[in-house]
């Protein structure tokens, strides 16, 4: 084929992954607490705007439904949160932290996260707060003494702790969710 005088065809490079430091990989979590945050309290907000409305800007009582209306707002921000982040992820891999800090999240082999990426992804950050609610579950249930209530506590966040912190020492800079969802979150070159 190579004497037929067609030029040869270019061998693909191979992906060359430069693995997000911990410190860009906390800047940009701190970026997206502060959206995550926004989110929350623009919905605390029309919820308030509701009741306050509601009782003609506080001359009466405010009505039932507007109250329900307000912690239907405070019930949504979990889910809401939660979108954010499926959406973010599988889009296109970045949430605004990420963005800004020019990082991606991508599956352990390079490929893009997709929907079952992402969902895989929200599960693994989830685990944080399902330990949060077990260390808080075992503090009030060892409420009666105040030491083994705060081992309960203790022993859950130095777990979450230590999730985050072992990024620093994985030569692939992966958290614990990011092995439950087998990502790893690359520096975007350009």
């Amino acid at each position: 084929m190579a004497a037929s005088g067609a030029p040869p065809r270019p061998q693909p490079r191979p992906i060359q992954l430069t693995y997000a430091s911990f410190e860009a990989r906390v800047a940009a979590a701190t970026l997206d607490l502060l959206v995550l945050f926004i989110i929350g309290a623009l919905l605390i907000t029309a919820g308030a705007l509701v009741i306050l409305i509601s009782s003609d800007f506080e001359k009466t009582d405010p009505s039932t439904l507007s109250i329900n209306t307000f912690w239907a707002c405070v019930g949504a921000i979990a889910p809401a949160s939660l979108l954010y982040l499926f959406l973010s992820y599988a889009w296109k891999g970045q949430t605004v932290g990420k963005a800004v800090m020019q990082l991606m999240m991508v599956r352990s082999d390079g490929r893009p996260l997709g929907v079952f990426g992402a969902i895989a992804r929200v599960i693994g950050v989830l685990t944080y707060f399902l330990l949060f609610g077990l260390g808080a579950i075992g503090a009030f249930i060892l409420r009666g003494s105040t030491l083994p209530a705060a081992i309960a506590m203790g022993a859950a966040m130095a777990f979450i702790v230590i999730g985050v912190l072992i990024a620093a020492f994985d030569g692939r800079r992966r958290m614990l969710h990011d092995r439950i969802a087998g990502t790893i979150v690359v520096k975007l070159q350009g």
